[in-house]
């Protein structure tokens, strides 16, 4: 007769999730309170971009009378309109297993980290989707070398410096060209701006490169919930949270582009 023996369980310990990306980048705002932003987003307003009409160079004779000034001279600032609200999403994980006391402790550990593992990549998943719908057709570039220097440029003449999301498999390649500076535990572009290197936009951008202004956040507590089914014996649990990330302005999108996909 054979013996056929279980194989042994290792349970592998929990992991953190990757410290980069864009949660690195973001600006939180955890004061708390009633998130009133699930409803109907958050609306940021912009002080800092969209300035070429509040802004001149005067151009006529300090002499010239009132009927002498054209246009362009009349000093008349017209405030920049700000982009569409920001939508909050909610991402969830759940498990279930025996209402034992051991397999519930096990049940809400798993649903929780779940969370913990999937919800940033699901967040730059969605972000990339509005960052791309901000930017319209990105500007074709044949290179790494020439994406970066269009994303300086655009940085240049809103004078800031900035942050450029990428998906990660650019880190290779932006190492090998001399256009990484490490700063700490941040990644930086040779002129200052910060890289956003995130899971996410391994779909959500792919060849596309995004340079934003600084990514604001809000975010609700993790709440845990958990339900007993006596008909099923089954003990479930379900972790979720709702957040929210924006920005005040899209500086620029390029697309890098194969030498034979550019015609």
């Amino acid at each position: 007769m054979t013996i056929m023996l279980e194989p042994v369980l290792f349970d592998a310990p929990l992991v953190n999730p990757s410290p980069g990306g864009l949660y690195a980048a973001t600006h939180w705002d955890d004061s708390g309170g009633t998130p009133r932003w699930l409803a109907a987003g958050m609306e940021i307003r912009p002080w800092n971009f969209g300035l070429d009409d509040a802004f001149g160079v005067w151009g006529a004779s300090w002499c010239a009378s009132p009927e002498d000034l054209t246009e362009a001279d009349v000093k008349v600032g017209t405030r920049p309109v700000g982009l569409d609200s920001f939508a909050a999403i909610t991402i969830w994980s759940a498990d279930q297993c025996d209402p034992t006391a051991p397999s519930r402790d096990e049940v809400r550990t798993r649903a929780a980290q779940a969370l913990r593992m999937q919800e940033q990549t699901a967040v730059e998943l969605e972000f990339a989707a509005r960052m791309l719908a901000d930017a319209g057709t990105p500007e074709p570039v044949p290179d790494l070398v020439a994406a970066l220097s269009v994303l300086d440029d655009a940085f240049g003449l809103a004078n800031v410096t900035g942050y450029i999301h990428a998906r990660p498999g650019w880190i290779a390649a932006a190492a090998q060209q001399n256009l990484l500076v490490r700063n700490g535990s941040t990644l930086k572009t040779p002129a200052g701006h910060q890289w956003v290197f995130g899971g996410g936009y391994v779909d959500g951008l792919e060849s596309t490169l995004v340079a934003t202004s600084q990514p604001f956040g809000w975010r609700t507590e993790v709440a845990l919930r958990t339900a007993l089914e006596p008909e099923t014996s089954t003990y479930a649990a379900i972790a979720e949270r709702s957040v929210l990330v924006g920005y005040e302005a899209l500086v620029a999108a390029v697309e890098v582009v194969a030498a034979d996909d550019a015609g």
